[in-house]
């Protein structure tokens, strides 16, 4: 568990550049990291297409006029060849994984990989932009 907290601590402050990422992965009922990285083109492709992971991504954004200021997003992410039973256990795991990856200042669920760009995640993640799923 410690090896996810310090890539977790890694990904989430101030210093982080944008685009860092951090993945977890539901594997034999348990949540284990399956890696890090730095952009968001590198975590589309590093969505399981038949797993159930979990995200913390930090995106700098001007927020009120400010620019620069991190912003670390919770992703939720379940491939489209994942099973159901695999759906089930990842479904178990969410909050578990919504305490590891935090704090957070927002929460998105991926539907369609080919949506998942920067520009739409700042769209989606917003307050009142309705809908908080990429599809």
């Amino acid at each position: 568990m410690s090896s996810i907290q310090d890539a977790v601590r890694n990904t989430n402050n101030a210093q982080s550049t944008n685009g860092s990422w951090v993945l977890l992965n539901v594997a034999n009922g348990q949540l284990v990291l399956k890696g890090t990285g730095n952009s968001v083109t590198a975590l589309q492709s590093a969505f399981g297409d038949n797993e159930c992971n979990y995200a913390l991504l930090t995106l700098r954004a001007t927020l009120q006029g400010i620019p620069d200021q991190p912003r670390n997003i919770f992703l939720s992410w379940k491939g489209p060849s994942t099973s159901a039973m695999t759906k089930v256990k990842g479904n178990q795991k969410f909050q578990e994984a919504l305490n590891l990856l935090s704090p957070n200042h927002g929460q998105l669920e991926v539907i369609k990989r080919e949506n998942f760009t920067e520009h739409v995640i700042l769209e989606k993640w917003g307050t009142g932009t309705g809908s908080h799923v990429i599809d």
